[in-house]
């Protein structure tokens, strides 16, 4: 009896060992990777070929988000500063020199610098802040320049009388041979007392009769050598008070027509400078406007 129940106990025994055995240990699970695990990782093996990139991956990864909201407050706000900065820089330079298509600015004229009859000097800065009338001509001229004279004091004499507007009338002399300032002021004295007559150098008359693309040429003298034409340009043009060329007569324009075209180009200057001078404001006021903190 014994020995049987010591041969049962055994096989048991056998029998737990082998099931024991065929029982496979359960593994450890992995533990998982959160997305900013993953993402550093992943940035630490880019390391070696794009350290920069690396280093903003890693700080991105590990960066809470106080500091990933700061970030994009700090990069929306820049964007938007530098939108205000643009537009209020746009509205500046418009209100500055506004559109050329409007205004019609010339692409001619320049500085220059002259003197007149009177031996005082005359130039493109000292005719600043006034509008001027500018003809290129000479004393001698049988017929035209004549014509254009009469023309350029009844155009001053009319904004005057009836606008009340002064301009400053001038002509060039292109003859610097036979215009000496005792023959210009005999000369000027058949005109309008407002037309004043400048002379200069040959170099000085060529780079203002070259800024404004006045041609001339000497004609040639036969028995006086003193006797000649001289071929020029015939054109009268419109200077505002910023020395810019806006608006010009030809020889053909009628005197009807000369007055309503200076006007046109006067408003639109003082339309422009109204509007200048009305939305000036200081650009860190205009920033402090536009985030609301600036007082009514």
């Amino acid at each position: 009896m014994i020995r049987v129940a010591r041969l049962i106990y055994v096989q048991n025994f056998r029998c737990c060992i082998r099931c024991s055995s065929s029982i496979k240990t359960p593994k450890r699970p992995k533990r998982v990777l959160s997305v900013n695990e993953k993402f550093i990782e992943e940035a630490k093996r880019e390391a070696e070929d794009a350290p920069t990139t690396s280093k903003i991956k890693i700080w991105w990864g590990t960066a809470g988000f106080f500091k990933k909201s700061l970030l994009f407050w700090a990069v929306g706000a820049y964007c938007w500063m530098c939108m205000v900065m643009y537009t209020l820089n746009k509205e500046d330079v418009e209100s500055r020199n506004g559109p050329a298509k409007v205004y019609g600015e010339l692409a001619v004229g320049g500085p220059f610098e002259l003197r007149n009859s009177k031996g005082q000097v005359v130039s493109s800065e000292t005719l600043k802040g006034g509008w001027v009338l500018l003809y290129f001509g000479f004393t001698y001229c049988p017929d035209i320049c004549p014509e254009q004279m009469e023309m350029m004091g009844a155009v001053t004499e009319t904004l005057k009388e009836e606008h009340g507007i002064e301009i400053t009338p001038l002509m060039i002399t292109i003859d610097l041979e036979r215009d000496t300032p005792e023959q210009l002021e005999e000369y000027l004295s058949d005109y309008h007392p407002s037309i004043q007559a400048l002379l200069g150098t040959e170099e000085q008359v060529d780079g203002a009769c070259n800024a404004f693309r006045c041609y001339r040429s000497k004609g040639q003298a036969y028995d006086d050598p003193n006797d000649y034409i001289l071929d020029h340009t015939v054109t009268q043009y419109i200077i505002n008070p910023e020395g810019k060329t806006v608006g010009y007569f030809m020889s053909n324009r009628p005197l009807e027509d000369r007055v309503p075209i200076f006007l046109e180009h006067y408003e639109r200057f003082n339309k422009r400078f109204e509007e200048q001078t009305t939305s000036k404001e200081g650009i860190v006021r205009r920033v402090f406007k536009a985030f609301g903190l600036a007082g009514s």
